[in-house]
């Protein structure tokens, strides 16, 4: 927990803290700009919060670049820290005595806070923790019907998402998203295959009208296997994958043959006529010529006419092996596929017919086997959306429950009377705060406080602060419960609050007893005063 602040413009320094209740006490006169709201934001600067730097931007410029020396108190084991408003992104680590040692980043410093405060297991950021439960003027984020948002416009989602994962429930939600993202990457994937044709792409059209051809293929190839030739023939061997695959890749490479000698063609075409071809067209043959390189040719015709005949038939040899490489590459298939089949010259013809319908068959499988399994992950996609969307109902009506029976029950502490409280109605996606009796400022900031104090009860939370703005229209009797209730934790609390001559004995022994410091008109937190622009 925090012990203590010191810096060079306070005028009190240190100040000491202590556990449960810390209360910076301001006059009864209730003086403004005395320090009090400072103080807070100061301590939510050593929890690692920037709104001092800009907030508080005139004590800076009448104070100049300052530093504050503090220090934590974890098992024991006091922990000595710098930060100050020149260097803000960094803290170091200091001596008993706050001379600096080791330079932290801000995000170095917040997550040993985080280890310290025992909340590695929670899935936030330790500013994520605890930055929205520190209520102090000009950090924006104390409006009464939206205490869930750390600032107005932040998205409704991504608070019930911060208070699902402070209630440590998170992990359920994740296991479930992850699956999402597995299987929507899956499918992200297969479109994009689908896309580059590297696996066929069909839709639910196709996909009938290949199972209709399915149905009349294999009916074909029923038909073929007794035929006149089938008992000398293994249909088996002739419908095998290893057959069917030696005939897809002898396809492709007729192809291939069929291209080169298109190529070959060509070349000899215009092997004669390279004198008249125009540089552009070397590109067609030759990617490699270098066109600038013939312009500059003093002897053009000449020159263009030698290098052009010498790169053509240069591509020819090439053409040509590429082409006698294929032949030998069928030939190969055409042996293999004669070993496996085996056929008479007479049923070659059968052979044929049974090979090309099995495998339009296969394609076809294969086509619709590829639609199911898109369709199978777009299917599940579907339901994990629906598995999840049940499990964050379950989990926000768990802890929506939790937090209304709690207000419920500081409501009667504070009040001791029957009153109807504030009602969180939560959604996965969405939330409202809702209060009808009493709409007025003071009992507004009753409902934000019991919130805040619910939650608190309900979670590792490891503070609160609530600045003195909070109090000031809350009915005498509401603030001394709430001061008694506060003061049942052990765990830290920060507020400010002044005017407490009109306070019972009892209220204000507590806040004598939980003050850490009492300001006033005549007794500034700083040691210069501003306030009249005076020097």
């Amino acid at each position: 927990m925090l012990r203590e602040i010191s810096s060079e413009i306070f005028s009190e320094k240190p100040i000491k803290f202590h556990k449960g209740l810390n209360i910076v006490l301001g006059d009864n006169e209730g003086s403004n700009s005395i320090g009090k709201s400072n103080l807070l934001m100061i301590i939510d600067f050593v929890f690692g919060g920037n709104t001092y730097l800009s907030h508080n931007i005139d004590v800076v410029e009448n104070l100049g670049h300052h530093e504050f020396n503090f220090m934590f108190e974890f098992n024991e084991e006091q922990l000595f820290f710098s930060r100050g408003t020149e260097e803000p992104n960094y803290v170091y680590k200091c001596t008993l005595d706050y001379k600096k040692k080791t330079p932290l980043s801000l995000r170095e410093y917040t997550n040993l806070l985080k280890k310290q405060y025992d909340l590695d297991h929670l899935m936030l950021t330790f500013r994520s923790i605890v930055s929205l439960y520190s209520r102090v003027w000009g950090k924006n984020n104390s409006e009464v019907k939206k205490p869930l948002h750390s600032v107005s416009n932040e998205k409704f989602i991504d608070t019930v998402t911060r208070l699902i994962k402070l209630f440590n429930q998170y992990e359920r939600i994740e296991k479930e998203d992850k699956e999402i993202k597995e299987l929507n990457e899956a499918k992200r994937l297969r479109d994009k295959a689908g896309r580059l044709q590297v696996i066929p792409k069909i839709n639910k059209k196709n996909y009938e009208s290949n199972k209709r051809e399915i149905q009349r293929l294999q009916e074909e190839i029923r038909t073929l296997s007794k035929s006149l030739y089938s008992p000398i023939i293994n249909i088996s061997e002739i419908v095998s994958d290893e057959v069917l695959e030696l005939r897809e890749k002898k396809k492709i490479l007729l192809n291939q043959r069929e291209y080169n000698k298109s190529r070959l063609n060509r070349i000899n075409t215009n092997i004669n006529k390279s004198v008249n071809i125009k540089f552009e067209a070397l590109i067609d043959f030759f990617p490699e010529v270098n066109l600038e390189k013939l312009r500059e040719i003093e002897d053009f015709h000449e020159g263009i006419s030698s290098i052009l005949h010498n790169e053509l038939k240069r591509a020819k040899r090439e053409l040509t092996q590429k082409i006698n490489s294929l032949e030998l590459e069928i030939l190969d298939i055409n042996d293999k596929l004669d070993e496996i089949l085996n056929p008479n010259e007479e049923p070659n013809v059968f052979v044929d017919s049974l090979i090309e319908t099995s495998s339009n068959l296969k394609n076809l499988q294969m086509q619709n086997t590829y639609y199911e399994k898109l369709k199978s992950l777009k299917d599940s996609i579907d339901k994990k959306k629906s598995e999840l969307e049940k499990v964050k109902e379950d989990l926000v009506n768990d802890i929506s429950k939790k937090i209304n029976g709690e207000i419920n029950n500081i409501y009667t502490q504070i009040y001791n009377e029957q009153r109807n409280q504030p009602k969180l109605n939560l959604t996965p996606n969405n939330y409202e705060y809702v209060y009808t009796d009493n709409t007025g400022t003071g009992n507004a900031y009753v409902n934000l406080i019991a919130f805040d104090l619910a939650i608190f009860n309900l979670t590792e939370l490891p503070f609160i602060t609530h600045d003195s703005f909070l109090f000031k229209n809350i009915e005498k009797q509401a603030v001394e419960n709430l001061i008694k209730y506060y003061h049942s934790f052990d765990k830290q609390i920060f507020i400010a609050i002044d005017v407490i001559n009109i306070y019972s004995k009892d209220t204000k022994d507590i806040i004598n007893k939980s003050k850490v410091i009492k300001l006033s008109k005549d007794k500034l937190l700083f040691i210069k005063d501003w306030r009249t622009n005076k020097n």
